[in-house]
């Protein structure tokens, strides 16, 4: 799912206009308060495709952040952005099917996610809140691997800008096409323990109506833990996820110095399988965030075959 709470030029200006302000940290001016990628989604066998079929996933995000960080990390506190609060809860469709074909000694397999948001974001000077459709993910292929106890999986996703877009403080939708080549991996020995890894990386095009490029980006999402139970039905673990720019934003051509952003977050997971429905919960707490918000992400993740 896609989350960018974009803060328009014209609120940061008025920290210029008003001259100089006490602060401990400012945001790059002109840089997106958030990043478009997706973070945390993924978790247990990450890497690990399931057995060949029609499966319907359903995640649940409630994200909640009472602190903006700035270019080097320290608390933005300034006007106009004084007790800055963030809110998104999202609920998003997954689709997936699995071949029982083979490509290359891999299972492949095809997904959609089709996610519905409303985020708020205010400060003591202003507020604002939006809802509806966002950027709608596709892939054109998914492979996947099994060579117990390892896992592997390697896939194409393409965001399609397919959200309502404002140019206004916040937006469910980035205006802007991504294609996000991943690989995950899986580790899930017969004793119970697992460990897993989904690495991507976004490449992005321009927004043209507001002349803005994000960089390019790595990010991964991680989860270890053991099972436990009859069957092992249930799961205990750590997860969380980690980004990282590696280029900084453009605007009007020119690139934004100091804008690159990064965070990384952990916090505990557990899964019950229940019949064929799988269910997930986890919370993730940020720390280490630059130039966005750092806050907690709750997840709640249902898997079921068709």
């Amino acid at each position: 799912m896609r989350r960018k709470l974009a803060l328009v030029l014209g609120v940061l200006a008025l920290c210029v206009v008003v001259g100089p302000v006490a602060a401990d940290d400012m945001p790059t001016m002109g840089a997106a308060s958030w990043s478009s990628a997706v973070l945390g989604a993924e978790g247990w066998y990450a890497g690990a495709l399931p057995p060949p079929g029609m499966y319907l996933l359903n995640y649940t995000l409630y994200y909640s952040a009472h602190e903006l960080k700035g270019e080097h990390g320290g608390h933005v506190s300034a006007f106009p952005l004084t007790d800055f609060e963030a809110r998104v809860v999202a609920d998003v469709i997954r689709p997936l099917y699995v071949s029982d074909k083979t490509i290359l000694g891999a299972n492949p397999a095809w997904h959609m996610c089709i996610p519905v948001l409303t985020m708020r974001q205010k400060t003591d000077y202003w507020s604002d809140v939006t809802e509806g459709l966002g950027d709608v993910y596709v892939s054109p292929l998914i492979l996947g691997w099994h060579n117990p106890p390892w896992h592997y999986v390697a896939g194409l996703d393409v965001i399609a800008p397919t959200g309502h877009y404002s140019r206004g403080i916040t937006t469910v939708g980035h205006n802007h096409w991504t294609v996000e080549p991943a690989f995950a991996i899986s580790y899930i020995g017969q004793s119970g323990f697992s460990a897993s890894t989904k690495l991507m990386y976004d490449f992005h095009t321009e927004d043209h109506t507001a002349d803005y490029k994000e960089g390019q980006q790595f990010h991964l999402d991680y989860n270890v833990g053991c099972s436990f139970g009859e069957n092992g039905q249930w799961r205990v673990g750590l997860c969380g996820y980690f980004l990282q720019s590696m280029e900084e934003d453009k605007l009007n051509g020119h690139r934004l110095s100091g804008s690159e952003e990064g965070v990384a977050a952990i916090g505990p997971t557990i899964s019950y399988q229940a019949g064929k429905l799988n269910v997930t919960v986890k919370v993730q707490r940020e720390f280490d965030a630059e130039n966005r918000p750092e806050g907690t992400a709750a997840w709640l993740k249902l898997i079921y075959p068709l």
